[in-house]
This record gives structure tokens, C-alpha cells and sequence, in this order.
């Protein structure tokens, strides 16, 4: 949460997102828990590492590091990335702008089929 603001204020209301476990899965993103990265935590089992990348799975590597998704990226986060090194940045695909029309989070992990693993 801390590289997404400094703040300790509520940022963000989510009624523009209507559907209620899409307003659920976007403060668990921001908080970076997510079922998929934290399960080992209730279920003891090891740590998930990331397939291609053999680093363990985190909210920040699948969303802005890992090379297996970077066509994904490129087509649903274009907006978040740095305009000189295109570098993406979690605050700009976590932040407040994250619902901006043509910038869709949620098309990007459905489309790399995360989605219900989430």
C-alpha cells in the first residue's frame, strides 16, 4: 500500500464500481493480499513462486514485472507506464486514475486468466 500513497486517509470510495467483489478485489490488490499471493499464509503451505520467473508471487510482480505478461500490459495498462523509459508503476496501475476508460485492471488479470485464482 505504501508505494500506492503515503496517505493514511481514505483515497478512494468505490462506488463508481458497482459489482461489490470487484470493489473487494481492488482494495485487496492495493493492499497487495490477494488469495493467489497469501494463501500459503492460512493454508501452510510454501510460498508461490512465479512459473517463469522462479520469484515469489506478489501483486507488484504480476502486475508490473513479470515479462510473461507484458503484451497484457502493453494492451490493458498503457496509461501507467513512464513515457520516457516505459517503466510501469504500481501507484499509476493501483491508483486512483486504475478505473480510467481505456485503463482496465480487471481485464487484465481476466484476460491472463488470474481472475478466479484472485
Amino acid at each position: 500500500m505504501g508505494e500506492i500513497t503515503t496517505s493514511s486517509l481514505p483515497l478512494w470510495t468505490y462506488t463508481h464500481v458497482r459489482d461489490r467483489r470487484a470493489q473487494i478485489l481492488l482494495a485487496q490488490l492495493r493492499i497487495g493480499h490477494t488469495y493467489l499471493t497469501q494463501r500459503y499464509l492460512l493454508t501452510r503451505d510454501p510460498q508461490p513462486y512465479c512459473d517463469d520467473c522462479l520469484v515469489p508471487l506478489t501483486v507488484r510482480h504480476l502486475l508490473v514485472e513479470c515479462p510473461s505478461s507484458t503484451d497484457l500490459r502493453h494492451r490493458y495498462l498503457y496509461r501507467c507506464r513512464s513515457r520516457d523509459s516505459g517503466v510501469y508503476y504500481i501507484s499509476k496501475v493501483l491508483g486512483p486514475e486504475c478505473l480510467a476508460q481505456g485503463h482496465d485492471v480487471f481485464r487484465f488479470w481476466g484476460e491472463g486468466g488470474l481472475l478466479p485464482k484472485l
